[in-house]
């Protein structure tokens, strides 16, 4: 979990072996990701830029809960 402004995000730690990104790498989800950035898209603060430079890559929220391999194989195709 990722807590941000008072709220906690859920976060997964997945292994991924793709060129430019071999080893573990932290998920969120995209509420995480919106409530990060304002709609001009800036940082709203030091520490969400902080947060954001700590997460690899955003999914949709019900997708956070997935099986790993889901997982990685949607990091992958939208990554690649």
């Amino acid at each position: 979990m990722l807590k941000f402004d008072g709220k906690e995000y859920p976060t997964r730690l997945i292994a991924l072996d793709i060129p430019d990104y071999r080893g573990e790498q932290l998920l969120s989800v995209n509420q995480l990701d919106v409530a990060l950035m304002t709609r001009g898209g800036c940082y709203v603060s030091e520490e969400a830029r902080a947060i954001d430079e700590e997460v690899f890559f955003y999914v949709p929220d019900k997708m956070i809960d997935a099986e790993e391999n889901i997982l990685i194989q949607y990091v992958k195709d939208m990554v690649a």
